[in-house]
């Protein structure tokens, strides 16, 4: 059995891992000039936004990868296993989405 904590929990375990996962997809993007593989796996939702930006990582996508996470958190912090489920295929299409070639600009 998983165990189950209140969504207030889980929001601010996200929020606490965030930087890390800021710094990691930062460092991947290489000051323009990376792969973006890391940014593409932890964020992939926030990169595809890019595409109604034409392709520029604007405020739209640093607003949604820095809500991303505690957002995750406080959706999987009842602990039922459905949402765990629910949330590991909604990131899994999103990263397939995010490596489809949609995003050419962001393959290094």
């Amino acid at each position: 059995m998983l165990p189950k904590f209140s969504s207030r929990a889980g929001f601010l375990v996200g929020l606490g891992i965030t930087p890390f996962a800021f710094f990691l997809a930062l460092y991947s993007a290489g000051s323009g000039h990376g792969d973006y593989v890391l940014a593409r796996l932890l964020y992939p939702i926030p990169m595809l936004a890019t595409l109604l930006t034409d392709t520029t990582i604007t405020g739209l996508s640093i607003g949604l990868a820095a809500l991303q996470l505690p957002a995750y958190g406080a959706f999987v912090a009842r602990g039922e296993r459905f949402r765990w489920l629910a949330l590991g295929v909604f990131h899994g299409v999103a990263i397939v989405a995010a490596f489809s070639g949609a995003l050419a600009s962001f393959s290094g």
